[in-house]
């Protein structure tokens, strides 16, 4: 799509430092970057699909700005409550909420404040397999493996590039053939 010309090809040690290097920095994103979420009062229950596997821990955390009953529901696919909890709080208190699944699938969470505006610390699965790490030692495995070929071809490189030999482009004159 560019202009004319060509470029270098790129080595398969670049482009695997590239990837693994991609995958570490993305994983650390995807597990550390957790912005709050302000929960207006006015606007009724907030609500969110988690999909979860057996054995998975949902970790829930809200800050509430003055006292109200905080009610959390956890319901299945088939809209029944699997558990629930209210707790009265008090003005600027934090509550913190623990659901262990013990079967696997889609549930539906449902946090209200009671017409309090609250903060939503934390939402987040502690998986039991561990399965969202997985990409760290990926990254990593491939980061190594692209230092390792390219550390192999700057030995294979000739180090001396004054013994180079030039190409005689002329002719020589005594030379009739």
């Amino acid at each position: 799509m560019g202009g004319a010309g060509t470029a270098p090809k790129m080595k398969m040690s670049d482009a695997l430092i590239l990837v693994g290097a991609t995958l570490l920095l993305g994983a650390l994103f995807m597990h550390a970057w957790v912005s709050p979420l302000m929960l207006n009062g006015d606007d009724g229950p907030y609500e969110k699909q988690v999909n979860l596997m057996s054995g998975d821990r949902l970790v829930i955390e809200v800050t509430v700005e003055n006292e109200t009953t905080l009610r959390t529901v956890v319901r299945d696919t088939e809209d029944r409550v699997v558990e629930a909890s209210n707790v009265v709080l008090a003005a600027g208190a934090t509550e913190r909420y623990t659901y262990n699944a013990e079967n696997g699938g889609a549930y539906s969470v449902e946090i209200d404040t009671n017409g309090v505006d609250a903060t939503l610390d934390a939402f987040s699965i502690e998986r039991g397999f561990m399965i969202d790490m997985l990409p760290f030692p990926i990254g990593t495995v491939v980061l190594l493996y692209g230092l390792y070929l390219r550390q192999n071809s700057e030995e294979d490189a000739p180090k001396d590039h004054s013994a180079t030999m030039d190409a005689i482009l002329e002719p020589d004159p005594d030379n009739d053939v």
